[in-house]
């Protein structure tokens, strides 16, 4: 589980990203990133009832997500807050397909650490 130190829960935390944030889309999934001027970064997972009414279709989704964001977290540099938002067609998606368009999101919004 992702520790609760790297986790976005307020409300007003999520509205500064929403508002403030760079982001990257896809069909699946939409990054939105904003400087937290902290050591780590926090992330913050939205799934809507739009995606599906159906709360264990939607607690997949953000379990999936919450595991590549925790094991991926090394290679993920701090002083961000991350939301992260799913769209419909992240339904039918395997863990693998989910990873690889989370982790080329990343790239794009210059969230990886360059190796």
């Amino acid at each position: 589980m992702l520790p609760a130190d790297h986790r976005l829960t307020h409300r007003k935390d999520f509205g500064k990203v929403m508002q403030k944030g760079k982001y990257a889309t896809d069909r699946v999934l939409t990054v939105k990133i904003v400087n937290n001027n902290l050591q780590k970064s926090r992330f913050g997972f939205i799934i809507s009832t739009k995606v599906s009414k159906r709360a264990v279709v939607r607690n997949r989704i953000r379990r999936r997500l919450r595991e590549i964001v925790r094991l991926h977290r090394a290679a993920i540099l701090g002083g961000y807050d991350v939301a992260i938002m799913a769209s419909q067609a992240a339904i039918p998606k395997t863990y693998q397909e989910l990873e690889q368009s989370l982790a080329s999101l990343m790239h794009r919004v210059g969230l990886l650490i360059r190796k």
